[in-house]
């Protein structure tokens, strides 16, 4: 689980770096990698696509490779596979300048073995973590190498976000979480 999570967050690194080159899907005001599933709740793929980014902020696509060890990285382990409904990722620009990356998992089943889905995720990866609000939902959040990462339940997504400066995953978080306690 530890290295599925440390590779999810590498994809997640090298998808905001590869950023810069990327361009802009207008019909969502956003590009995203995803793979659907069905399910009967919100989704990765339509959390991402309905989400209202914070002025100034817009999502960029991942590079090719990045997306492809996005699928791989979440796909061949059979456990996270299992638990996996779809799978939502995009690059973040701020004023047009690359600042992180945002992924979507929507989770099917939230239980792996005896562990719930974000209990590994913040074990594997956010080890040194910290409780962090935004309005009414309570996540983890840590710094690592200059980056600040975030992990936000969000009912059967899970949101893990990188940028540069905490204020930046703030706004990214609370845009979440205003997309699901507002019509």
């Amino acid at each position: 689980m530890r290295l599925v999570v440390a590779g999810t967050f590498l994809v997640l690194l090298l998808g905001a770096l590869s950023c810069a080159t990327a361009t802009q899907d207008s019909q969502f005001g956003g590009s995203n990698n995803s793979s659907s599933g069905v399910g009967r709740s919100l989704g990765a793929t339509q959390l991402l696509e309905t989400l209202q980014w914070p002025r100034g902020f817009k999502a960029l696509s991942l590079s090719a490779s990045a997306e492809n060890q996005l699928q791989r990285i979440v796909f061949d382990d059979v456990e996270i596979a299992a638990s996996v409904r779809d799978v939502a990722a995009t690059g973040i620009s701020l004023d047009g300048q690359p600042i992180g990356a945002l992924m979507l998992i929507g989770v099917a089943d939230p239980v792996i073995g005896n562990m719930s889905f974000v209990e590994g995720l913040k074990t594997a990866a956010l080890s040194e973590s910290e409780t962090a609000h935004w309005g009414p939902m309570t996540g983890s959040i840590t710094q690592s190498d200059g980056q600040v990462w975030g992990v936000l339940p969000l009912s059967s997504v899970v949101a893990v976000a990188v940028t540069a400066e905490r204020a930046h995953l703030n706004e990214v978080m609370k845009a979440l979480v205003r997309r699901l306690t507002r019509p």
